[in-house]
């Protein structure tokens, strides 16, 4: 197959995609089976082992600040200032909601650890969607 002008990338663009594919898809993968986990009843008990499995929920996400962290270094200055630019957009979501949980709390309105949880989510989604839009040549 040909490679058009579209589609061609630089020998540091394929690694650099490569890099980025290696370091996401291990946590992305161990996330998604911790998640199945959870669907057996081990999470959120005194028990022992409960306790080790849900806690066991922080590896894959010290593995993304990981992936996050190679890939700011891997960037180029551009593909940097976008990316600093969209983690700060998900983190003043993360901001807000969190101020929100806690005057919510204050009213004695919802549930704290569902609306932490969907916090948590909605602001990964915010960054996720803001990186897509402000990077659309890096992915």
């Amino acid at each position: 197959m040909r490679k058009t002008p579209e589609n061609r990338q630089s020998r540091s663009d394929t690694v650099r995609t490569r890099g980025w594919f290696l370091d996401w898809l291990p946590a992305v993968i161990t996330l998604g089976l911790l998640s199945l986990i959870a669907e057996f009843g081990l999470f959120g008990s005194a028990d022992a082992w409960k306790l080790f499995w849900s806690l066991l929920n922080l590896a894959p996400g010290l593995w993304i600040v990981r992936a996050v962290i190679r890939s700011l270094r891997r960037a180029d200055e551009y593909q940097r200032r976008r990316q600093l630019e969209a983690l700060a957009i998900g983190f003043g979501v993360l901001l807000m909601s969190i101020f929100t949980i806690g005057l919510l709390q204050t009213a004695g309105v919802g549930d704290l650890r569902q609306l932490v949880q969907i916090s948590f989510l909605g602001s990964i989604l915010i960054w996720i969607a803001a990186l897509l839009v402000k990077t659309p040549r890096t992915r």
